[in-house]
């Protein structure tokens, strides 16, 4: 029942945290590197190299960005080269993960395939996140 506490039993010991997920162990390898399309809200402009909290539904992670990929132009809907995302901007990034995560391309999960990037000194929320297939 939805806002009700859970409670399971495993059959081995396993360091299980708040917001860490649960999945057969076929079914993906967790990732230390996503690529991604952003919408930047942040006035501070998005460039590589700055680190950010990544938050995936309760789970924390810190996320460097490793590269910018491009950026979409919204008058033509074209995607041009970048070094840096202003507000409002939507692009695609690369970004590196201090621990893995459970990832899927958001076309396949949205749980799974949306992330928040929240600065790291501000804690305002930078950032919307939709993971996409490896490229």
């Amino acid at each position: 029942h939805a806002g009700h506490s859970a409670g399971i039993v495993l059959d081995r010991e396993l360091d299980v945290s708040r917001g860490d997920w649960l999945l057969e162990p076929e079914a993906f390898e967790p990732v230390r590197e996503i690529t991604a399309t952003v919408a930047w809200l942040d006035d501070e402009p998005l460039v590589a190299g700055r680190v950010y909290w990544a938050l995936q539904g309760h789970r924390w992670v810190k996320a460097k960005v490793a590269r910018i990929v491009d950026r979409v132009n919204i008058t033509t809907l074209e995607s041009e080269p970048a070094d840096r995302l202003e507000a409002n901007t939507i692009g695609d990034v690369v970004l590196a993960l201090q621990q893995p995560l459970a990832v899927l391309p958001f076309a396949q999960s949205r749980a799974l395939g949306s992330l928040v990037l929240v600065d790291t000194a501000s804690h305002k929320t930078s950032a919307a996140v939709l993971v996409r297939p490896a490229r």
